[in-house]
């Protein structure tokens, strides 16, 4: 509560400021997305998340491992009898198992869940061979703080990207685990840029667009600076296997200048709008120099010549945009209605929304989300010697059967009707859920 009511302060102090500067709107992003990491979805994934972690828990003295020992223990057993990726769960389990969240909702809503040791540990504890077990009890890893927080600030950049490319999960648990990485606190490196792009994406995604500028902006600075450092993960990630390692740079340099773009068309200032344009036309040029012809290239291109009056190149960038199997065929009806204005109306003429720069984000968004798909991500986690990938992935699966079935506990009815079934069962396992029912 101290949280929000400070928070709250800090709002009404910058809602009173008269200069909309970069430094005020950044602040009011930082509060706005706090304000947005309490939906039932992501409050689910902490239950989960912190339940899995509780249970490699050494210093068992710690405060808030005390106070709900009971049902932290409760969660991380009902997960452990589960196989990775499980989804037929006993309907009991699943009953336990919300009484349990609804013992200690506000706890998790209210806990940062980096207290608890990393997810990794969790993971060997509840899901690795009984050798594996029996060696991490009896030789528990002794990590410095700094070792700590570099290791899940890594699961939390694993699992903001996995979340996202799956969809399964929506957004909303991305962006979470996206806003509990630190970047500032990971040292300098491809891991770390290639963490802020996909904050940067993320953030951008659900319109916190100066916090998207910020994480991009850092970016593009590391990349000018650092021109001949070495970019394996980021081509793995793109597919980009056939370009060198320069054109590596320049093209995931063009990247971050087009989504630094399209943050800054979605802001109000007139300032903003030109460097806009100034973002896209660098990424233009780097594409140009990579010779890369593709929908995102055509429709920022079309959007880029209709704002600085050049009808035919931009008819050009459109038709060829039009011709393309990845347009439904309501965008392309919208392509060809601009094509026929553009060759239409007056030079100096404004489009008007026809073709706009929500048309433009959405078929680079659509790239990007495209492109997370098509990744082998367990392969990826593999190659990089990420400890229990397999179980990482069944596990996000697992946890979007959970989260399912926890918003139909919230119904009244429907815990009726499961309290109806089960005592029809036998008493032996009415028993078990007796506390939950009355």
């Amino acid at each position: 509560m101290k949280k929000y009511i400070a928070l709250s302060l800090i709002a009404l102090g910058l809602g009173c400021s008269s200069e909309q500067t970069d430094k005020v709107l950044l602040e009011k992003d930082k509060i706005a997305l706090v304000k947005s990491l309490t939906s039932d979805k992501i409050v689910v994934w902490k239950f989960g998340k912190i339940g899995l972690r509780a249970s490699a828990v050494r210093d068992t003295t710690m405060p808030e491992y005390q106070k709900h020992i009971k049902e932290l223990n409760s969660v991380s057993q009902t997960l452990s009898k589960m196989s990775p990726g499980q989804k037929d769960i006993p309907v009991t389990d699943m009953i336990l198992m919300y009484r349990d969240y609804r013992n200690i909702k506000n706890f998790v809503i209210e806990t940062d869940e980096d207290i608890f040791p990393p997810l990794m540990d969790g993971l060997t504890l509840t899901y690795g061979s009984p050798a594996e077990k029996k060696n991490f009890i009896n030789n528990a890893p002794k990590r410095s703080n700094e070792d700590k927080l570099y290791l899940q600030n890594m699961e939390h950049a694993i699992l903001s990207i996995l979340v996202l490319a799956t969809r399964d999960l929506g957004t909303e648990v991305s962006l979470y685990e996206c806003s509990k990485t630190q970047p500032d606190q990971l040292p300098d490196s491809e891991m770390k840029t290639l963490l802020q792009f996909v904050r940067g994406f993320l953030f951008f995604s659900n319109k916190f667009f100066y916090l998207s500028e910020d994480e991009i902006s850092s970016n593009i600075k590391w990349l000018e600076k650092n021109k001949e450092v070495d970019l394996p993960y980021t081509r793995a990630l793109f597919n980009w296997s056939k370009f060198s390692n320069e054109q590596s740079r320049v093209a995931f340099h063009g990247l971050n200048h087009l989504f630094r773009g399209f943050d800054r068309t979605m802001m109000k200032r007139d300032i903003d709008q030109e460097r806009a344009l100034d973002d896209f036309e660098a990424f233009l040029a780097d594409a140009h120099e990579l010779g890369i012809q593709n929908e995102t290239v055509w429709s920022v291109e079309s959007f880029v010549y209709i704002k600085r009056g050049k009808n035919k190149e931009a008819i050009a960038s459109l038709t060829k945009l039009k011709a393309s199997p990845l347009m439904s065929s309501a965008e392309k009806e919208s392509i060809q209605k601009s094509i026929d204005y553009l060759q239409e109306r007056d030079p100096d003429a404004k489009l008007n929304g026809v073709y706009d720069k929500y048309f433009v984000a959405k078929i680079a968004s659509k790239y990007m989300m495209a492109t997370l798909a098509k990744v082998d991500w367990e392969k990826v986690l593999r190659d990089n010697k990420v400890s229990h990938a397999e179980e990482i992935l069944t596990t996000i699966a697992q946890f979007k059967h959970i989260s399912a079935e926890m918003q139909k506990m919230t119904s009244t009815e429907t815990i009726t009707e499961q309290g109806k079934s089960l005592k029809d069962k036998g008493g032996k396992i009415l028993d078990k859920v007796s506390d939950f029912l009355k």
